[in-house]
């Protein structure tokens, strides 16, 4: 049977409903646009349309891929952080939104510091790093270093920094294979860290997080175990004056709060919210 481009997305919408989806409609759409290549005005437009039997037909796989657990962000691609377009595959943890309060953190605390040196601890898809190189403003001369022990993360945050930033912001940012803070050979101005915080028992119960790499949720028994030796390495590697903040669940605020007094008793600790008005970072700044 023939059917318009708003009848196939509409029956697709359907189909993911019925496994469970959380966002059916959003998914068809992000995916059919993905196909055609062509916005969501655009996509409205053609709803009275036919759709081409052999667009149809690579829609209809990436529906099959969706409804089997593998993640829009994976079959289009990319995901959108901080407004710019990052290209992920399954080697790097997708960008979420509940991250972006943390890049908004960090470039207030960086305001007037044009000359601070930055360290993105886990960079993954360099998606801190490359924001904060894409906002700082033009008068910015310092460094970020984005660190990762994943050298397939690193092939893909390097790619994500030629295309989405220009040659001026890419001269001040290094990309660096390494574990943690062990690649820092002196202090930095400004740590910011995304690094796995998630239980083994959290990531069995969430199956939509079985196609991302399990490196970068796991974080141990308690899901501190990278944080942890972050924080242990704090009075080496945070310059005085300098800040911190690193993304947890919500329940181990306390936990990392206390963690971060004992390593610098002289910082301040704040806790900012994410989206939902979660505690997702928590945030040092040490006098």
């Amino acid at each position: 049977m023939t059917r318009t481009i708003q009848q196939i997305l509409q029956h697709a919408s359907q189909r993911l409903a019925r496994s469970g989806m959380d966002t059916p409609r959003l998914d068809a759409e992000v995916l059919l646009r993905h196909v055609l290549g062509i916005d969501r005005t655009r996509l409205f437009l053609r709803y009275p349309e036919l759709l081409p039997e052999s667009d149809r037909a690579v829609f209809e796989r990436l529906i099959d891929q969706r409804l089997n657990g593998a993640p829009v962000a994976y079959l289009t691609g990319t995901r959108e952080f901080m407004g710019l377009a990052f290209t992920v595959n399954p080697g790097v943890l997708i960008p979420r939104p509940d991250t972006e309060p943390l890049v908004e953190w960090a470039l207030d605390w960086l305001s007037g510091r044009g000359d601070a040196r930055i360290a993105d601890i886990g960079t993954g898809s360099g998606a801190i790093a490359i924001a904060v190189a894409a906002y700082l403003p033009a008068s910015f001369c310092g460094e970020i270093v984005a660190i990762d022990a994943s050298g397939e993360a690193l092939s893909v945050a390097r790619a994500n920094a030629t295309r989405l930033l220009s040659p001026e912001r890419t001269r001040y940012l290094a990309f660096v294979e390494g574990s943690l803070t062990q690649p820092l050979a002196r202090p930095v101005d400004l740590i910011v860290a995304n690094l796995p915080y998630l239980t083994p028992a959290q990531i069995a119960e969430n199956p939509d997080l079985d196609s991302e790499p399990r490196m970068a949720l796991d974080g141990g028994v308690d899901g501190l175990d990278l944080i942890r030796r972050v924080i242990a390495d704090l009075p080496r590697v945070l310059a005085s004056g300098g800040a911190a903040g690193f993304e947890i669940d919500p329940a181990q605020a306390d936990e990392v709060s206390a963690l971060l007094h004992s390593a610098i008793p002289e910082g301040e600790i704040e806790i900012v919210e994410d989206l939902a008005r979660l505690s997702r970072h928590v945030v040092l700044t040490r006098s």
